[in-house]
């Protein structure tokens, strides 16, 4: 049997086709068109022709043919969690959000003001969370929430996934809104339980968002659904973790034009004399920057861009004025590409700035604190310094044979508050130069084994082991 997976991307509609033989996956073909947006389903149809040949919709009613799909087209959902406590909020929203292939866009705690509000009404996310409170906790901040909710002007779906006790209160609150309630997201404060909230954004993403495009052409024709891509890829990470020998910890980054979206297999054993500080990490964690892209972005990771820029400008010799005039251009055309060294150099800065920041933001941080007992070190999030292996995915990382990711981490040593960034300081780094890794994403959902093991097999030794030194 053939099995064909596509991915139909913001501007890329890519496909291949696999044959399983024995345990290994064999590529049989590959296509790409350009992103058709107006109905998704011409270029999704035109690229399925191309990986299957013949008719593919009737080799698929004969079961010669199996079709996994996943899309990204219209960037991730934006998600605006409210909470009660600002650190946890931030944390639960992330780990809920970003693990269904959405993207936090705003985070609010305690109770809503009338200012909260406003600035939710002017962003209008795609989904409201509204959490707090583990069970038989608080209650009078999501009820007051739900009220300021019920009165606003949002016209957006919203997920209630807070203290169960008041589960039924806020459904009554907010009965003129779109509302899913799901069992709460941190029922305990030790267990968070984000699988719940994630299937709803999932659904609300299939239900309310990708039909009207074309997708739901797609799903007549072939009788199955696509996932959000950013969820593809992060079971996938989850079975190249599972799966493949030698790979239990490692870092993804997928850099696109709009995001940098990270993904990191961790075990998480706190050293003697580290105390740890906030949610307890999963094993398979996903971030995503949606103000670090090398196109749509540019222009926001040229402003984020501080002493990491200041370095590697002066390293580079390039002006800052001619980045940001770069940045600028590149942004207004997402479908540039550098046509002699003076772009190519600007173009690396840039990639250079995403990869560098969405790393660290991604790793955790450690600080000494002192007590009559002699010094402690407090870890807050997941401790990457000792990762061995790095992959670069999307399009710009899997073209760049010269580019060394570690320069860029070493630029972001401590953050703004004096604690250590612990990002990969010496590992050896990999690239998925035939940008396989979406598409294998799918054909893992049949195959976890087999398509973990040929995304290992598939990926370039950029450097055997790539130093945390200064970019």
């Amino acid at each position: 049997m053939i099995h064909a997976t596509i991915d139909i991307g913001s501007t890329w509609t890519k496909g291949a086709s696999f044959r399983l033989e024995g345990d290994r996956v064999r590529l049989e073909r590959r296509a790409a068109r350009p992103t058709t947006v107006d109905n998704l389903s011409d270029a999704f149809f035109a690229v399925l022709a191309e990986i299957a040949g013949g008719d593919p919709l009737e080799r698929l009613r004969r079961g010669e043919l199996r079709l996994r799909y996943s899309s990204s087209a219209k960037g991730g959902l934006a998600v605006a969690a409210i909470g009660l406590v600002p650190d946890v909020t931030l944390e639960i929203g992330k780990l809920a959000a970003q693990s269904a292939g959405a993207r936090l866009s705003q985070v609010f705690a305690y109770r809503l003001t009338a200012r909260d509000v406003a600035q939710l009404e002017a962003r209008q996310p795609d989904i409201v969370l509204l959490a707090g409170g583990t069970d038989g906790g608080n209650s009078e901040y999501v009820l007051a929430n739900a009220t300021a909710l019920a009165g606003s002007r949002l016209d957006c779906d919203m997920v209630y996934a807070g203290n169960r006790e008041a589960a039924d209160e806020v459904a009554a609150r907010l009965a003129g809104k779109r509302l899913t309630v799901v069992p709460n997201l941190l029922p305990d404060f030790n267990e968070p339980n984000p699988d719940p909230v994630r299937d709803a954004i999932r659904s609300i993403f299939l239900d309310t968002i990708v039909k009207g495009k074309g997708l739901d052409a797609i799903m007549d024709a072939t009788g199955s659904e696509p996932v959000p891509t950013p969820f593809a890829v992060l079971e996938y990470a989850r079975a190249i973790h599972e799966f493949v020998p030698g790979w239990g910890e490692f870092l993804l980054l997928d850099m696109g034009g709009a995001t940098t979206d990270v993904y990191s297999a961790h075990h998480d054993t706190p050293a003697a004399g580290v105390v740890r500080r906030g949610l307890p990490e999963p094993a398979i964690k996903r971030t995503v920057e949606g103000d670090l892209g090398m196109r749509v972005s540019a222009q926001a990771v040229y402003e984020t861009g501080g002493a990491a820029l200041a370095a590697a400008l002066e390293t580079s010799g390039a002006g800052k004025a001619d980045l940001a005039a770069y940045a600028a251009r590149v942004a207004a055309r997402p479908d540039f590409l550098p046509s002699h060294a003076d772009e190519h150099r600007l173009d690396t800065l840039l990639a250079g700035l995403c990869v560098g920041h969405a790393v660290a933001r991604h790793a955790g941080r450690m600080a000494p604190v002192y007590t009559p007992e002699g010094e402690v070190r407090v870890l807050t999030g997941r401790d990457l310094s000792s990762l061995p292996k790095v992959i670069g995915s999307g399009g710009w990382l899997a073209k760049a044979a010269d580019f060394r990711p570690g320069a860029w981490f070493a630029g972001h040593l401590f953050d703004q508050r004096g604690r250590a960034i612990l990002a990969p300081r010496a590992f050896a780094y990999y690239r998925d130069a035939d940008y396989l890794f979406p598409l294998l994403a799918n054909l893992a959902r049949d195959l976890p084994a087999a398509a973990a093991r040929a995304g290992i097999d598939f990926l370039i030794a950029q450097e055997t082991r790539n130093q945390h030194a200064t970019a």
